[in-house]
């Protein structure tokens, strides 16, 4: 790293990016790994300040260049006179002039948000901004990137607005980011401090995190006195017991006059949310056919779900309890979020629920939706065996039952369901089935030839799954889902991710299209190339000649004594194939 600042706002810069990066990640990587947080700086000139650059980054090296946030100001001007058509004229001029502050500030995040997405060349990231924060001369803001498919595979909902005007949550990650970018631009008010940026600890940030998301839950009740009060009630009623017992139980959060909700039991007095020990009282009443009827202020009686209920409206949610100081929050039998001792976070599959299904659509092409959910609750329901256990879906499983019959328990034909997986998994071996689920031995005892794609550090199990991959994998199509005592979950075989075929395509054209500049843009090349070697996997043998090619009628434009990075020749891979697109 250089020991000088080109772009230079302030002294502490650099220390305040890399602050903000570590408490990025300390907060995202507790709710999903894969989000992959990075942070950088952009710093708008607003005084008229000889010899300073009217933009700055920080780090320099964060994929863009200062050039297209030039425009800024023009486009945020064009931004705000368009949300300012039917604008509010008030009496008080303090008042109007807030307004317009507003406005205007607003413009320019939307303005820098467009400008990130157009330069953005990869388009693997989304980008959240945070407010601005004056400091020596400039409006700096605070970048956040996160991995927009890890984003993508979390429920969300889709409105951002109640009654057309005030802002919600629709998850409990954007709930996350909206408070991790307040408390960065907060930060920034001490800029020259010589600790962490951020005093509060992850936890604290969750837990606040988690009281807004309950805010747009509370608002489906229709109820402002019970917006704010939700997530503190909840705690509150999981941690007290009734005669000694732990509380179970639903409560539904809509109006009380909702078309899907017919109250079976209504109170004549109302009890008020925050009389913690009558509602858990009350909770003892509930089942799940018998749910306690609530606005988010008052619980009305028991009720029942009617007729089909439009998930779009976003009108509905239960609130459901699950065990001693736990609870979670359920839209459309999604559960968006889980709190356990006061700490929220997103629900645990022990499985990539979206790895799963596009693996095993990828190996067994002709598989359908119905097939594949009933092979996830089975696997879902064997990852609950407690020493581990090993699945084998076969498209021959019928043939290799019989040919390993002297090493196994051969079944006649059996279907499986949830209710007697722990039974058939409760005995050493693998459980041996098809794509419709139907189960021909238990016990398996699996043969294979030695092989190096072993792991001296997995145990029996691994192991003999990885022999008889190598060895059979190759003459049918199979599936091993190996589940370790310890927990550890391993598809066999592991397929990388899919990719769009188009976005390699794409990004070989940028690339192109460098090579006719005078003035090469080195950061969109390095951008490109990290790409290319990070996805080495997916490139044809054509497509690594003309990468090649290329990059070396770039290079020969740089300065011989320029600085830069040594980029290898790439090489196609012999395991692609067409599968591997999307």
């Amino acid at each position: 790293m250089k020991n000088t600042i080109e772009l230079f706002m302030w002294g502490f810069q650099r220390h305040m990016q890399i602050c903000l990066q570590v408490n990025a990640e300390s907060l995202f990587n507790k709710i999903d790994r894969e989000l992959n947080p990075e942070i950088f700086l952009l710093g708008m000139l607003v005084d008229d300040i000889p010899g300073r650059h009217p933009v700055c980054l920080e780090p320099e090296e964060c994929g863009f260049s200062v050039t297209p946030f030039l425009d800024v100001d023009d486009l945020a001007k064009q931004l705000s006179i368009a949300h300012d058509a039917n604008r509010m004229f008030m009496t008080d001029p303090n008042s109007q002039k807030n307004h317009k502050n507003r406005i205007s500030a607003s413009a320019t995040i939307e303005a820098i948000q467009k400008i990130i997405k157009r330069e953005d060349v990869i388009g693997d990231r989304d980008f959240f901004i945070s407010h601005s924060t004056y400091i020596e001369g400039y409006l700096v803001y605070v970048v956040l990137k996160l991995n927009k498919e890890a984003l993508n595979n979390h429920y969300s909902l889709t409105k951002d607005k109640i009654r057309d005007r005030y802002s919600i949550s629709r998850s409990f990650i954007e709930s996350n980011i909206e408070v991790f970018l307040k408390e960065s631009a907060s930060a920034l008010n001490m800029p020259n401090r010589g600790i962490g940026a951020i005093d509060r600890e992850s936890d604290e940030l969750l837990r606040e995190a988690g009281k807004q998301f309950m805010s747009t839950v509370s608002q489906a009740g229709d109820s402002l006195n019970g917006m704010h009060g939700l997530y503190d009630a909840c705690n509150t009623i999981s941690s007290l017991k009734y005669e000694g017992t732990d509380g179970f139980g639903k409560i539904i959060i809509a109006s009380k006059d909702h078309q899907n909700i017919r109250l079976t039991l209504e109170l004549k007095d109302p009890i008020r949310v925050g009389d913690y020990r009558k509602v858990r009282k009350f909770l003892e009443l509930s089942n799940n056919q018998s749910i306690i009827i609530s606005d988010s202020e008052l619980i009305f009686g028991l009720g029942e779900l009617t007729g089909k209920y439009n998930p779009k409206s976003e009108s509905l949610f239960v609130i459901n309890f699950t065990s001693h100081y736990t609870w979670e929050v359920v839209h459309d039998n999604n559960i968006m979020m889980v709190v356990s001792y006061r700490q929220p976070n997103l629900p645990e599959d022990r499985m990539n629920r979206k790895k799963f299904y596009s693996d095993l659509k990828r190996i067994f092409s002709d598989i359908d939706r119905t097939q594949l959910n009933n092979l996830w609750d089975i696997t879902t329901e064997a990852t609950k065996q407690k020493h581990g256990t090993m699945l084998v879906i076969s498209d021959h499983a019928q043939d290799e039952a019989i040919r390993l019959g002297k090493q196994s328990f051969a079944l006649s034909p059996l279907r499986l369901n949830t209710e007697v997986i722990q039974q058939l998994t409760s005995i050493d071996g693998s459980v041996l089935l098809d794509q419709d689920g139907i189960c021909y031995a238990i016990g398996v005892i699996l043969d294979g030839l030695a092989t190096d794609k072993g792991d001296s550090s997995r145990g029996a199990r691994y192991n003999s799954a990885i022999r008889y991959y190598e060895q059979f994998g190759s003459k049918h199509k199979m599936v091993l889902i190996i589940i370790s005592e310890d927990g550890m979950i391993n598809l066999i075989p592991n397929l990388k991710p899919q990719i769009k075929k188009f976005t390699i395509n794409n990004l070989i054209e940028s690339l192109e299209e460098l090579q006719y500049e005078s003035n090469v843009d080195i950061k969109k090349f390095n951008s490109l190339m990290s790409f290319f070697n990070d996805n080495e996997f997916y490139l044809t043998q054509e497509q690594c000649n003309l990468i090649n090619f290329t990059r070396r009628k770039i290079e020969e434009k740089f300065d011989t004594d320029q600085i830069r990075i040594i980029y290898h020749d790439l090489k196609p891979n012999e395991e692609m194939n067409e599968s591997f697109y999307i």
